[in-house]
């Protein structure tokens, strides 16, 4: 849950607009991730899925099943291996940027989870 007072009485119920991490502000309506310096990182739907999926839960380890059922609902199989491409993708292309800072972390055995700390915006 959210801690108390954390959010103004007129806002709780309201969805976030868009989660900031690392150098990124992340745009769910726009549907864009730009870093600081105002560029774009060209992503497909899925890797943005992801990403938003990661800041969502940010800190805590999702399983490969949950990002899974998150980002494709239930046509993927039980050998799909479109999250670990999707999130080696993802990873060169945030990290790149981010000079060698581990933006999302693969747990041995459990999943993934987004290492940094992000904000609601």
């Amino acid at each position: 849950g959210r801690a108390a007072g954390a959010t103004p009485p007129a806002a709780a119920a309201a969805a976030p607009a868009g989660f900031r991490f690392a150098q990124y502000t992340l745009d769910l309506a726009a549907r864009r991730v730009a870093d600081d310096a105002g560029r774009e990182l060209a992503l497909t739907g899925g890797e943005f899925d992801l990403l938003v999926t990661l800041c969502r839960n940010a800190g805590r380890v999702l399983s490969r099943d949950f990002l899974l059922d998150a980002t494709r609902g239930r046509e993927a199989g039980p050998f799909d291996r479109t999250v670990d491409v999707q999130i080696g993708r993802l990873r060169r292309k945030l990290e790149g940027e981010a000079a060698g800072q581990a933006i999302i972390k693969s747990v041995r055995g459990a999943g993934y989870l987004l290492a940094v700390p992000v904000q609601a915006r």
